[in-house]
Parts: structure tokens; C-alpha cells; sequence
């Protein structure tokens, strides 16, 4: 069962307040959908909170230059995050481990945010929407039990850091063609020629696509170089955990630049 949320006030990038009320898909079955009040959005800052099936959410989001900041807090746990112009970025959750509830608010939450940019036409979005829509969807897509830790990534690490494993900063690839992922695991350094956006196996769809298998409607696709490095460690170990797998955890970290500044970038496959 999907929520859906209709606009009473249409949004628009010029300070307009809106207010969102719960539609059902018929006539018997009201949703619990995301009531987002006093929402506002501008050039440079998004804004606003809201309820999804009783998680509380509040958040601001600011961009100067090409340099975006948000503060993102649910039930009362704040979570921050800062991405630079220059690639670089800081996340800090203060350790918190979100319920499924709490995720599924933050689904929500990117949902209805999309939905906006979809009836606007505004499909590839600006600066600070990209941003948003691409931190608070790597926030929801965290494993089960993820602890949202204090995170600072500065960019591309140079070659023969841990082995076969880098971060070689924001790298597109092109679906269609082949590239080379490495990584490395309990078993040593691995490179393996690839096809960008096959699949393997079910669940690994879209390799070389940032994001779980080929991704939710509401977010554009990031394809890049470390993203493929950590879909084939994945696919290969059968990993979970993120950035605590014992074997795809330091290929998790390497990619979460190109998650949150891949589509920014252009790596749009």
C-alpha cells in the first residue's frame, strides 16, 4: 500500500507555504500519509516539518554557491549534513539507529518532495533539491540496525590505498559499456570487468548504480565508478551492513560521494 499526498497550496520556489492532506486510493481506505505543514521553498533553502504515521519530522535545508547544508530531525534526533563544492562531505547522525518507521518517514518525505518536481516539470532539479532529495534517500536506505556515526569524506585517495579498494572521487560510467571493478575482500584484490547496468543476480540490478538494486522512481540515478567497485564486492560476498561489512565495508564509504554528489555531477548514466 503506497502513500500519496495531494497539495491543498501548490509549491513554488519563490517562499509559498503549503499544507498536505491524506488521500486514500478509494473510497473505503484512508492512508497515513506525510502532512507536511508550514513547508517552504526558495532558491537557496527548503523548509519545513511534518508527521508520518506519528513520526515527527522537521528539517532546513540551505545552499551557498554550490556548497549545501541540511539539518534533518526525526523524533527528535538530529541529523546533519554538509556537501562542498569541491566534492567534499560531512554526515553525523550523533549514532542513532532509525527504526523501519523512521525510514519509511524519510521515504515519505523524498516521495512527496519528487512528486512536487514531477508536477512542476521540474525533473532535474537544482542544486539544493538534488542535494536534499539525494541525502535524505541515502539516510532512508541504510541497512537494518545502521548506526548513523560522524562521517568526513574529503575526496579521491590515491592509488594503492587498501589495495585494490580507493575512493576515486565522483567517476561517471556510462551504461552499456564495461568497466573494471576493484575491490578487496578477505580473499584479496579483485578486478572484474562488469557491464554497467546488467544484472547479475535479483536484487542486483543496475550494477554501477549508486543505490540498491535499480532504485526508487522519486530519485534520479547516479552511475559511477565506486559505486560499481561496491555492487560487485557486494554481489560477490553477498555483503550487507554498509560500512560495517566485514569485506564491502570500506567500498560502501568510498562510494557515498558519488550517492550524494553523483547526479550533481552529471553522472547520469
Amino acid at each position: 500500500m503506497k502513500s500519496r499526498i495531494i497539495m491543498a497550496t501548490a509549491i513554488a520556489l519563490t517562499g509559498t507555504m503549503l499544507y498536505c492532506a491524506p488521500q486514500s486510493n478509494d473510497n473505503t481506505e484512508a492512508l497515513n500519509a506525510l502532512v507536511l505543514t508550514a513547508h517552504s521553498a526558495s532558491s537557496d533553502q527548503i523548509k519545513g516539518q511534518g508527521t508520518y504515521n506519528g513520526v515527527s519530522i522537521s528539517y532546513d535545508a540551505t545552499t551557498s554557491g554550490e556548497d549545501f547544508e541540511t539539518t534533518v530531525t526525526i523524533d527528535g534526533q538530529k541529523f546533519t549534513a554538509s556537501l562542498g563544492g569541491d566534492g567534499s562531505i560531512t554526515l553525523d547522525g550523533g549514532n542513532a539507529v532509525l527504526t523501519q518507521s523512521q525510514k519509511d518517514a524519510l521515504d515519505a518525505l523524498a516521495q512527496e518532495f519528487a512528486s512536487h518536481l514531477e508536477a512542476t516539470g521540474n525533473t532535474s532539479g537544482s542544486r539544493i533539491q538534488v542535494a536534499f532529495l539525494s541525502v535524505i534517500s541515502y539516510w532512508a536506505e541504510a541497512p537494518e540496525g545502521y548506526t548513523y556515526g560522524s562521517r568526513s569524506i574529503d575526496g579521491p585517495s590515491p592509488a594503492g590505498y587498501n589495495a585494490a579498494s580507493r575512493n576515486e572521487g565522483v567517476t561517471c560510467i556510462r551504461k552499456g559499456t564495461y568497466v573494471t571493478a576493484a575491490y578487496d575482500d578477505s580473499r584479496g584484490s579483485h578486478y572484474d570487468s562488469v557491464l554497467v547496468g546488467s544484472k547479475p543476480r535479483s536484487g542486483y540490478g543496475c550494477m554501477g548504480r549508486c543505490g540498491g538494486d535499480c532504485g526508487s522512481w522519486w530519485l534520479a540515478s547516479s552511475w559511477t565508478k565506486d559505486c560499481m567497485d561496491h555492487d560487485q564486492c557486494s554481489n560477490v560476498n553477498y555483503s550487507s551492513g554498509g560500512s560495517s561489512d566485514p569485506n564491502c565495508g570500506d567500498e560502501f564509504d568510498e562510494a557515498a560521494d558519488d550517492w550524494l554528489q553523483g547526479v550533481w555531477r552529471g553522472c547520469r548514466g
